[in-house]
């Protein structure tokens, strides 16, 4: 490489806050399922392998003008694997990231299990359990960038400035299970730093590692990104009681309680997303002509819109991306309950059981937020969306366990309904909804016809 010589360093260190648990899986299955990445003192970390490959690929998929050779000195460019890559010049990366980790990072084990769309009910052999970060840490950020001769510093700066305003706005999730709302991040308590090698001062404090009196801000305008997304943010009043079943190991304890994290009561971003995912099939399998039913255009439908995986299929990356948020605005209430046989109509000897629910504190109190996203939406798949939305806010959709005995069920309260540079909200009227934009809604009853004919097509 001509010019190679390096003319200076950018350093960011900051902080990268979890707002919803962790998964970054390790490999090792021996406390539980999947356990999360540990270091060598037993403490969970970020690997700057996760990070740095989450970080190119989100703006290598939503940046336009991807030809730039600054870019791939940026980011480096891949080891050459055929003959027809022999002539291309090979870069090192000018990114370097270092492994994030926390001094209070907490482990909590999840227990999961996989339903049966067609029963709703759990598979045999299909419990797991798994290892994540709880919510709320903040691990150490420090990224380096090295500048050289030949490149522009006005890009890497730009490149900086896209990657920092979009983990400040938390848009990049980390880990597995992102689109069931895991790895949601923000980053804060930034501070920027410039090393120009042509002053002797700041080849002085690079040597010493002076770190101070940085920049909370790079002064460098971001890139311009092409992701389209279709966005649905509610909110729902819980009308009777919802329970998310967590099971603990104290004596003391219920024998199910609702699930937790970081000691708030949590919707978790599985428990919706199968239910929705669950709906949506029950939708299209309705509208699907009785001769496509063989063909199974539904499932295939659903797959490429959630996502697939298993160990004797093709795995699809799933489009729908669904955040686990707060319940607020409820109490837990022990219950105990027997089993009854259902012959005698008399109870079941060594039956007793008890669970805490969820109930509202007061009727029509905002207590669960949805926000569902679908990146690179169809004007069908936002349709679709809107037609379980409807389920949702109408009360036919139940979230969470115990739905027949009248838990999960939720009431709407407000919607907001983003897409392109369009947004409609949705309030409840005396006699009906009331609709902030009725050319907004005219494009989203298209958008509901056009499911019908996908499946036709």
């Amino acid at each position: 490489m001509e010019d190679a010589m390096i003319t200076g360093k950018t350093v960011v260190i900051a902080k990268l806050e979890l707002e919803s648990p962790l998964m970054i899986g390790s490999g090792q299955d021996k406390f539980a399922d999947i356990e999360v990445m540990k270091d060598k003192k037993g403490k969970p970390f970020i690997p700057a392998t996760s990070l740095t490959g989450v970080l190119r690929h989100y703006f290598e998929e939503n940046i336009s003008n991807k030809n730039d050779p600054d870019f791939e000195c940026f980011w480096g460019t891949p080891k050459k694997t055929s003959k027809a890559e022999e002539g291309k010049e090979e870069f090192q990366s000018s990114f370097i990231c270092h492994d994030l980790h926390a001094d209070d990072a907490k482990i909590r084990v999840r227990d999961s299990v996989k339903i049966d769309p067609r029963t709703q009910t759990a598979l045999d052999k299909a419990k797991y359990d798994f290892e994540i970060i709880e919510k709320g840490v903040k691990f150490d950020l420090f990224w380096e960038v090295t500048l050289r001769k030949n490149n522009l510093k006005e890009t890497y700066d730009r490149i900086l400035a896209s990657l920092i305003e979009a983990l400040e706005k938390g848009t990049i999730p980390i880990g597995a299970k992102t689109n069931s709302g895991f790895g949601k991040c923000k980053l804060t308590n930034l501070h920027i730093f410039d090393f120009d090698f042509s002053s002797p001062k700041d080849v002085l404090k690079w040597l010493k590692q002076d770190f101070k009196d940085g920049k909370s801000k790079l002064d460098a305008e971001p890139f311009q990104l092409q992701s389209d997304v279709f966005t649905i943010d509610a909110k729902f009043a819980v009308k009777n009681s919802i329970i998310i079943r967590s099971y603990s190991e104290k004596v003391d304890m219920p024998d199910s309680a609702s699930l937790s994290s970081a000691g708030e009561f949590v919707l978790p971003g599985t428990s919706l997303k199968g239910a929705i995912r669950h709906r949506a099939l029950k939708i299209l399998k309705t509208i699907c002509p009785v001769d496509s039913l063989k063909n199974e255009i539904p499932e295939q439908k659903i797959d490429e819109l959630f996502g697939k995986a298993g160990k004797d299929t093709e795995p699809i990356k799933g489009r729908v991306l669904v955040e686990e948020k707060e319940i607020n605005n409820i109490e837990p209430v022990l219950q105990n309950r027997i089993k009854i046989d259902r012959f005698t109509g008399g109870t079941i000897k060594s039956a007793l059981f008890d669970s805490m629910p969820l109930w509202s504190k007061k009727d029509d109190s905002e207590s669960v937020n949805v926000s569902i996203k679908i990146r690179d939406y169809k004007p069908w798949e936002a349709g679709l969306m809107m037609q379980v939305l409807k389920d949702l806010w109408c009360e036919d959709l139940a979230v969470g366990g115990e739905k027949s005995v009248g838990r999960g069920v939720l009431n709407g309260l407000y919607a907001s309904i983003k897409w392109k540079d369009k947004e409609l909200v949705i309030t409840p009227a005396e006699k009906g909804l009331n609709f902030s934009d009725e050319s907004a809604v005219s494009e989203l009853n298209d958008f509901a016809k056009k499911v019908r004919e996908e499946l036709v097509a």
